[in-house]
């Protein structure tokens, strides 16, 4: 776990029919503080419903003064902080509003120790998103799947840091300022098409729009993945879309190769250094299984056969294997994704445990494989770390 201050909230709840017609009458609410397992003294229960009353009486107030129209406090969620997981949390004075307002709900953050008008809100999201849509639909030039898109108020010193509540922002965003609130605001984007592209060619097919996502990444803090999915059924059928959510690229993306064709990542490291990416992956197919991999370089290349390898006893196993011994043969270092067809393996292999062999270092090592399922449930998978190149072998036994 990184060093870091844990930011948490106490809850303060209110149930009401009607509208808040002014920021005062806000006091009148019914509070009731939801408390964990703490020990919280009746002092600091007390501090922490002041806080959460005056929050949404200035949450009231400031949405109206910003746009023009009496929204209604729902819940106030008081921000607390943690040196760490078994500190008392301390109170910060501040608290996320939850706000309707004709049947729309957003988010207000802002202080709750005395009369503020300056916040943040997330009012504005659906509308921000909706035009950054447009946006990259047009640079881009073909059409997007699905668009994910996060913004914070500013960029944070500490690269881990994660104080800042996505989407709240204290600016009244004007329509059709998309180009320029991108640059003003750290951006995590997630852009999905399903046109089987090949975006290890992007810089060259598409110049400029390489050159924005770069520009951005180094000057703006966008960080940025675009991913090509083989077809509408490929993207329907990989696992659940969080890339570039929270600002986690690719992260895991080989499990997802038997959909995706390519993918391209903009941002820059913990050190502000260049990280931008461009993979593609290939399958290849033996006996039904198929082994998936990312292609860096022409003439990178992988095989699979079976009964070509003989098992070692390392004395982990006690019995011969049930299903044929297979190697997946490759030159070079990486995550390789190895789908069996789940038929097979529930029905011939009997739903055995698979172990990993490779060689390296002048001996045999070996490892039971964390095997994992499809989304569509058609497949069973592991992913073998080809750490030295050169391949390995897999088996199931009983």
């Amino acid at each position: 776990m990184r060093g870091r201050n844990v930011r948490t909230r106490e809850y303060v709840t209110r149930k009401s029919g009607k509208a808040v017609p002014e920021g005062a009458a806000v006091m009148a609410l019914c509070i009731a503080v939801l408390l964990g397992g703490c020990g919280y003294t009746r002092e600091e229960k007390q501090q922490r419903q002041e806080i959460a009353q005056t929050g949404m009486v200035n949450a009231v107030d400031y949405v109206a003064e910003k746009y023009g129209f009496t929204a209604q406090a729902v819940r106030a969620e008081v921000c607390t902080e943690r040196d760490h997981a078994f500190s008392n949390p301390v109170m910060l004075g501040c608290a996320v509003i939850a706000m309707d307002y004709e049947g729309k709900e957003f988010r207000v953050h802002i202080g709750g120790e005395a009369d503020a008008q300056s916040g943040t809100d997330d009012y504005q999201h659906d509308l921000i998103t909706a035009e950054a849509r447009d946006y990259f639909a047009d640079l881009l030039g073909y059409e997007i799947q699905e668009f994910y898109l996060d913004y914070k108020e500013q960029a944070e010193e500490d690269y881990y840091a994660d104080s800042q509540e996505v989407n709240l922002v204290s600016e009244l965003y004007e329509e059709g300022d998309i180009e320029q609130f991108l640059q003003r605001h750290p951006t995590n984007i997630r852009i999905n098409d399903c046109t089987n592209q090949d975006l290890t060619g992007f810089a060259d097919v598409n110049a400029e729009a390489a050159a924005y996502f770069e520009r951005c990444a180094a000057d703006c803090g966008m960080k940025a993945i675009l991913i090509s999915y083989r077809s509408a059924d490929a993207w329907q059928g990989a696992s659940e879309h969080v890339y570039g959510c929270w600002g986690i690229m690719d992260f895991f993306m080989e499990q997802d190769a038997l959909w995706i064709n390519s993918y391209a990542v903009f941002e820059r490291d913990v050190f502000g250094r260049d990280s931008t990416v461009y993979n593609r992956f290939e399958l290849q197919e033996y006996d039904g299984i198929v082994a998936a991999y990312t292609v860096k370089a022409a003439g990178d290349d992988l095989t699979v056969a079976c009964n070509q390898v003989t098992w070692q006893d390392l004395g982990e196993t006690k019995a011969a294997p049930v299903s044929a011994v297979y190697f997946v043969d490759r030159e070079a270092a990486g995550e390789i994704v190895v789908y069996i067809p789940a038929e097979r393996f529930f029905k011939e292999w009997k739903g055995r445990q698979i172990y990993i062999q490779h060689y390296a270092d002048g001996k045999w090592r070996q490892y039971d494989a964390d095997l994992q399922r499809t989304k569509d449930r058609e497949y069973v998978y592991f992913t073998g770390y080809n750490t030295h190149g050169g391949g390995f072998a897999f088996a199931a036994f009983p």
